[in-house]
Formats: C-alpha cells, structure tokens, sequence
C-alpha cells in the first residue's frame, strides 16, 4: 500500500485539491438559496427519515404534497438524496449533508476530468483541463444559482464514464466492464436530464471508440464492442431498480403528459451566439436577483482553438477531431436551430433547458483548452501553466462569491417541507407537480390538519376526516401508530385516508388484506370499512414491477461481485482506485522511448509524462494560500471581483427612467442590447426594480409585453412569479434592488413592423399598479424593429405611387354593412415621410358616396419605418352605399397631397387608383 501511494501521480491530489477556492464560500450550516437547493435538503431530510424507518429503498415519501403523498423517488434519480442521507444516519443534519454532496461531487469531477485529459496529455496540461472544468462558468452557476445538487454529481461522474469507455475500447476486459458501467449507473441514479444528453455524446462513441482502437486488428471489433455494450447492459441491470419502475409506471403520474407551455418554454430558453462564449459580469452585491451566466466562457473558448492547433501539430488529429466534432454539436444543441432534434426524441422537449449541455460540453472544451500548454516550449510550460490557471481563476473569481442569501434551518422537520410547498406552491418539491399521481378530478391544496404533529410523526398516515366527520358524525378514529388506525363506525361505509391512492399501497382490515381503491374526487385512498370497531393497517407494499426491477438490481450486483472475485489479481487499492495500474506510473516518455511490447498498439501514444512533484508542490501551495487569503481577507473586508451599487443606481443599469409603480414599486430603468428581433426568436431586456414601501403579505408580478405602436396588440409576453423572477416579493429590503432579465419569444406571425416593450405590475387579483398620470403601464421609448419581408404576396397590378411604394395586388368584398379593401403594398425604397391611406367609394359618375382615411397600416407601422422589399397588408374597412359601384385609393402626406400615381409609366388621374368589386386571392 505505501509503496502504491509513493507511486501515485501527484496531478491526482492536485485535482482534488483545485476547487478548494470555490468550495470554501459554499461552507456553512445553512445552504444556498439557489433556485433548488432548499429543495433537495427537503429530499435528503425525508430520504434519511425513511432510511432511519427501516425502508431501505423508498419510493414514496407520506408526508410531501401538504400530508397526500408523492412518489418522487420512484420517478426522480434519488442517488445523491440516498447519499446524503445516509450522512443523515450518522446523525448529520440535511443541509450540511447538501454541502459535503456537493463538495464531493465538485472534486470527483475534477479528479475525474484530470484522468481523462492524463489518458492522452502530459500532466501539465491535464492540470489545466482539470482547473478549466473546476472553474467553468456551468461549473459556478450550478453551486450558486441553480443548486441542483443531482445534477452536479450527474455531471461530476461523465468524465469517469467516457474514461472508462476510452480505456475498454483499448484494452477489453473483464474488470474494465465495471469501468463503463458504474459511472453511468451513478448518472442515472443522480440526474435524467444529464442521462438523456449524455446518451447522445456516447451512443455514437459506443461503435466509434472500437471502431478505432481496432483500426490496426478489425477482427478485434467485434470483441472491443460486446465488452462495451456489456457495461451497458450491467449499467441497465444496476439501474433496473429505477429505470424499470420509471418506464412502466410512469402512465400513473401526470409527466407523461408535457404542460402546454413545454415548447414555448424550451425555446425561450435556448442560449444566444453571443452568449455561449462570454465572459460573465462581476456580481452585483445589492442585487436581490442577480443572475449567473450560463456560458462556456470567454477563456476555455480562448484556450480551446490554440489547443486543438496544438493537437494537430502533435499529430493527434483523432483527438482534435473528436474533441472538435463534440463542442460543434454541444454548441448546435444550445441554440435553437436544433429544436427539430429536441422536438423529435421523445421527453427530450421535457428538459426544458438546452444549457444543461454545457455540463457535458465544458469537458471537451476543458480537454481542448489544456492541450494549448502544449504550444509553449518544455522550458516554458510550467511558467505558461501557472499563468493561464491564474488567468482562469481570476475570471472566474466573480462568480465564485456568494451572490444568494443562506437559508437556515434551526431544527428541520416534515413541517418545513408543508410550509416551504404552502409559501412557494413546490408540491412535493417539484416545480411543475409533475409526478402527481393521476386519480382523481381535483388537486388538493390544503394544508394537513394538525401540521404540528408532523414534527415527531413525519409518516403518519391520517384518516381525511374533514369530509367523513361532516357526513358520518359517529365515526371514531383512533391513531394507535403511524401507520395504523384503530375505527368504530356504527354501519358499514367507506374510510378515506389522506394519502394519494398508487399502486403498490396495501391494507390489512383485522390483520386481512382488504381491497383499496382511490375515491373519485381527489384519488386519496379508499377501503369499504363493515360496521363495528376495526384496525386498519395501510402500509407501502410496492408493486411487481417495483419488486422485480429490485431483483434485477441485486443480480446485477451479484455480477458486479462476481467480475471484481474473478479477476481479483491484484490489491483492491491498486486495482479499484485508478482506472489502470499503469496510471500509479510516473514514467516521463522521452523522445524515442517506446512502450514495452504488451502496450504497443494499444493507444495512439505513448502514456505522456505527469506532473513534476516540485510544480505539483507549488500550485498546492498557491491554491491553498490564495483560497485562504480569500476567505479571510477578501471575502469579508473587501470588493474585489465585485460590484456594490447604490441602491437607486445599479452599476449594469444602461437607461435610466425613475417610475413609480402606485407606492409599491419604482421601475429605476432598464438594459436593452437590441433593437431588432425575428419572429420566433428572443428579445431580451433586463428591468430593475426596487420597493418603496415594507410589505409582508402581498404579492406582485411584472408584466412585459412586446406590443404594437397602438398597444393594443402584444406579440411577446413575459410574466415571472415575482419582480427579479423570485418565487415571492415578500420581505422585500428597501436597501436593495432586483434586476430581472425578461426574454421575450416573439409570435412566430408577428408582422414585420415596429413596436415597443409595454411593462405593467399587477396584485396578486392581476390589478395594476397604476402609474402618477393614471396609467396602467410603462412604455418604454425604445422602438423594436420586427425582421421580415412581409407578406407573400402575388404581383397582380402595375401602380408606383411616388418613388418608393407600389401597389401589387388589391381585393374587395362584403363584410356585413361594410366592404373590407386588402391592399398590398411593396416597398421599393425608404420612405421619407408619414403616408396615409385613402380609401372613396364611387359610385357610377365617379362621385364618392362613402370614404375612409386612415394612417397607413392603421398607425401600428409608420411609413417611415418601412424597409426596401417588404411587402405589406393593409386592411382598411369602408362603410356600404347602395350606390357604390367601384373603389379608388391612394396614399398622400400630411399635408393633403397625394402621391403622385403611375401605370406602366404613365399617369394616372387625380392620383386615384380605381379599382372594381372585385374579391381577389391575393397571397401567394
């Protein structure tokens, strides 16, 4: 053992030493108020209650869902929740077990991402993959401003998994098997979402890595591809436990069905060009709302071109492809040119966030990035290597402070998860209530009777005893434990329990197992009670499906067992802590050197150099020093690497307007990039808020629309829970303000026209706060242009009005008491001035008998907006005459003149255009 430990390269302790910087800030007794932080503390308090219970697989959790029940952990990975609670047993409180979670998830990833990079790069570079991958923007958002702990483990163990594909590929054994199927067990166990990207990254590499490491011996495929499709199947079989219960049973829960607003939603979350490599912001301290970016980052971008140059000089150019071929499709799924892909895998439209793929694609860019120390000479690379993790650190430093509140819990219970569901409606801990089973018509939102007594008994299972005691007042309940009751009743009738009926409930009436069933309104669980005093047992049973994925598992794990005992020749240590015991080498490979025979052929290098011990020493000792001095000094006694603005003056403020909001809200102003969006594309703008008053009980939400210049029409709309896009407005501090980024997906049938972005705030009754002048919202002055060339029109008439219009096409017909005229116009050229429309209705001399006038396109596009080569539809309304017998129009100024009119370049009369009534299809 100590001789394998002398052995081990030291690039190893240094990986799991980088995130130290970043881990520290995240240590206390509470947890990040991250968008799901609070949550999964919840999770891992109700999975360590069960496990304390004796169930040592839990499904359903009693008391979630306001005291009804929910079967969370049979349809969400519970991995990282059983880990934490098992912390739990040993008497570890949740939230602290949430932060070692995600400190171990944090350094198994980056461990994880310097054994990948060491498969194919010296140790310097492998170093800076693994500083790259620590410290990636995806990385920092997830601890600070998301807080899914699952998902942070999920991706933590991909880089194990595609190392552990990599080495089976190469080297096809039986204990190498374990090397492909645990990591991706455990990725299934922690995060679907990461499980179903991941997928794509690897089903191709699953025939492409045998493909190639038997490009000198293709008999040999076949074998590489059965040793890894066998790790696959393992990892089904390990998984079995969840997987098969998720794909049999999830007809029973309302995820089977995606809400209306999945696709809206997915789209409004694809990630702009110019957002995938920037570089974010310092945090704003007095921002209630400040947002992390989701990027790969202007660095790791930086980094990534020089190292893939760097590979092909090396002569790797499988590897730079590779590397290459996966960062343009990682960059092709996060914007929305690849919705049909989204919209084509069945549920991957359910993951809702295509930046989830940063989380797989930071690791090719780490990898690409490392490879660019390489360019530099040997004597420089360790001067090189200091610098550019340097670099890395200080543009990460700004999101690696804590830019959330801490959420602490004095002694947490059940209660604080029915408190938590009653003040942020997360039913279940869930943000769209998507694993309520599917009985009953109705869901029910009331809290439990008796929340205090959830505090001891978190799973007991009550009688529902509002209804029954109303309608059957003699009955008499008596709770003899939590899972059993004790009724009298005087005549045979139905007891319902406050339970969500699923498959897999069961009861014993007397001690005999007694029919149930879910009651119509609610779907609580139901059982037909004879009259008397009876004892009634309800309990978890699980179903046949439930019990034979669990089967599966354990005979997996039997198999697991079995392939470590067969192939057991060497220390578990030497053999288990490293992918391979050549790894515990450190064999620097000179130029000339080769392997031994046995190693030839089996990579496309030779195993690179690792990292000297005296530059191992020194970035240990700059990593521990400077994660110190930030903790103690910078942190607490200064604003380095961020920002502190006055409350009335946010630093990113760009236009600045001073609104008020009745006496609630004053709107400071607003940062708006762009004045110009596509139809089905987003326009983003971030509005800054800030309270004018205390207020604890009421609730408010902002309303941003992209409207017409008429504001009577909205082509994009935007509606968070609260201003900053917080859960509530409660406590708001009036020291502080809230930024909120509002991304507007624009109608795909917007017109091309111009418009402006209308903001209101309405109570929690949707009343607006009206503004000083009497309004009910805000214009802002900017005008938004919608691209587009306008209708597509058929060219049916010959008419240039002045020097920049044409009319293409007109149609007339009846509409009721009135004829509704469609005129097209094409635009030859910018429009110097204002148009309006005239419209006379003639009757058989010529005379007008009727007329309409109207600024062009009903004042909702200007003419002088218009653009060379839109086509546009006008629609203009002319009240009937008896005597009306054909239609002139034109377009004149503002001060009356007309423009002039030609056909076929010849003038046309009284610059009127006369056209019969005449309906005309007129799009093409």
């Amino acid at each position: 053992m100590k001789q394998a430990l002398r052995k081990i390269d030291p690039g190893y302790w240094i990986a799991a030493l980088l995130p130290l910087i970043g881990i520290l800030p995240t240590l206390s007794s509470g947890v990040i108020r991250t968008a799901d932080g609070p949550l999964h503390v919840q999770r891992i308090y109700a999975m360590s209650t069960l496990l304390a219970n004796g169930n040592l697989w839990p499904r359903w959790v009693p008391y979630f869902h306001l005291g009804y029940g929910y079967p969370v952990f049979n349809f969400y990975p519970p991995g990282t929740f059983y880990l934490g609670g098992l912390l739990g047993l040993i008497g570890i409180m949740a939230p602290v077990a949430l932060t070692i979670v995600t400190t171990l998830a944090w350094i198994v990833g980056s461990v994880g991402m310097y054994a990948l990079a060491r498969h194919y790069l010296p140790g310097k570079a492998a170093i800076l993959a693994a500083m790259l991958w620590a410290y990636a923007p995806s990385r920092l958002f997830e601890v600070w401003d998301q807080g899914s702990l699952p998902q942070i483990m999920a991706a933590a163990l991909v880089p194990w998994l595609l190392l552990g594909m990599i080495r089976l590929a190469e080297e096809p054994r039986l204990r190498r098997i374990l090397w492909v199927a645990l990591p991706f067990t455990g990725i299934v166990f922690c995060h679907q979402p990461i499980t179903f990207i991941t997928a794509l990254y690897i089903a191709p590499a699953m025939i492409g890595l045998p493909l190639w490491a038997a490009r000198q011996d293709w008999p040999s495929f076949w074998k590489r591809f059965g040793y890894m499709l066998g790790g696959f199947v393992l990892s089904a079989g390990l998984s079995a436990i969840f997987l098969l219960p998720v794909a049999l049973e999830l007809q029973y829960v309302e995820a089977v069905e995606s809400p209306d607003d999945t696709v809206p939603y997915l789209i409004s979350n694809f990630l702009q060009p110019d957002e995938i490599f920037m570089q974010p912001p310092a945090m704003d301290l007095t921002d209630l709302r400040f947002e992390l970016f989701t990027t790969l980052g202007l660095v790791g971008g930086l980094l990534a071109v020089p190292g893939l140059i760097a590979l092909v000089v090396k002569r790797r150019y499988a590897l730079a492809l590779l590397l290459l071929a996966a960062l343009i499709f990682t960059l092709f799924m996060l914007l929305e040119i690849s919705l049909p892909v989204w919209l084509t895998i069945p549920y991957f439209k359910q993951l809702r966030f295509p930046e989830r793929f940063l989380r797989v694609g930071v690791i090719f860019l780490s990898l690409a990035g490392g490879a660019s120390i390489l360019l530099l000479p040997r004597r420089w690379q360790t001067a090189g290597l200091l610098g550019v993790m340097a670099l890395v650190l200080v543009t990460a430093l700004p999101m690696t402070y804590p830019s959330q509140d801490f959420v602490y819990w004095d002694d947490l219970s059940a209660v604080d998860e029915i408190d938590m569901e009653l003040t942020y409606y997360v039913w279940g801990t869930t943000s769209y209530n998507e694993f309520n089973p599917r009985w009953g018509e109705t869901i029910k939102h009331d809290g439990p009777p008796e929340p205090e007594e959830y505090t001891t008994n978190p799973l007991r299972l009550t009688v529902y005893r509002l209804d029954m005691i109303r309608q059957w007042p003699d009955l008499e309940v008596d709770e003899i434990s939590d899972d059993t009751i004790r009724v009298t009743v005087t005549d045979a009738r139905p007891v319902r329990f406050r339970q969500y009926y699923f498959p897999g409930w069961a009861a014993t009436l007397d001690g005999e197992p007694v029919e149930i069933y879910p009651e119509d309104e609610v779907g609580m669980i139901t059982l037909d009670v004879p009259a008397g005093e009876h004892t009634i047992h309800l309990y978890y049973d699980g179903t046949p499906v439930q019990k034979i994925a669990t089967l599966i598992s354990l005979l997996s794990l039997g198999v697991v067992a079995g392939i470590l005992v067969l192939t057991s020749t060497s220390p578990l240590f030497a053999s288990l802590t490293f992918p391979s015991p050549n790894w515990l080498r450190s064999v620097p490979v000179g130029r000339g050197e080769e392997l031994p025979q046995a190693r030839r052929g089996e990579v496309e290098n030779p195993l690179p150099e690792s990292l000297p011990l005296q530059t191992a020493a020194l970035i240990a000792f700059a990593v521990v020093g400077f994660a110190l001095l930030n903790q103690v000094i910078i942190t607490p006694h200064t604003l380095l690497f961020r920002q502190q603005s006055p409350p009335d003056a946010p630093v990113y403020m760009q236009n600045r307007l001073d609104v008020q909001f009745g006496d609630t809200f004053e709107l400071l102003g607003y940062t708006l990039n762009q004045d110009s969006v596509a139809p089905g594309e987003t326009l983003p703008v971030t509005l800054f808020w800030r309270a004018l008053r205390d207020f604890t009980d009421e609730a408010y939400r902002p309303v941003v629309q992209l409207v017409n210049l008429r504001v009577d029409e909205a082509w994009a709309v935007s509606e968070p829970f609260s201003p900053g896009g917080g859960s509530t407005t409660f406590g708001y501090p009036l020291d502080r303000f809230a930024s909120e980024v509002h991304e507007l997906v624009v109608n795909a049938d917007t017109p091309p026209y111009v418009g402006r972005i209308f903001v209101r705030m309405v109570d929690q009754n949707g009343e607006p706060l009206k503004l000083a002048d009497g309004a009910e919202g805000y214009v802002l002055e900017p005008l938004i242009r919608v691209a587009g060339d306008g209708v597509s029109a058929k060219h049916l008439l010959d008419y240039t009005l002045g020097d920049s219009v044409e009319l293409w096409c007109a149609s007339v017909q009846p509409a009721g008491d009135q004829y509704q005229v469609d005129v097209y116009w094409h635009v030859t050229a910018p429009v110097s001035q204002m148009l309006h429309t005239f419209v006379h209705g003639l009757d058989a001399a010529g005379e007008i008998v009727t007329q309409q006038d109207t600024e062009t396109l009903n004042g909702n596009y200007p003419a002088s907006a218009w653009q060379t080569g839109q086509t546009l539809h006008e629609q203009i309304l002319l009240p009937a005459d008896d005597a009306l017998q054909e239609i002139g129009l034109g377009l004149y100024v503002p001060d009356g003149a007309r423009l002039t009119v030609l056909k076929a370049d010849m003038a046309v009369a009284d610059d009127r255009i006369i056209v019969p009534l005449t309906a005309q299809n007129c799009e093409s």
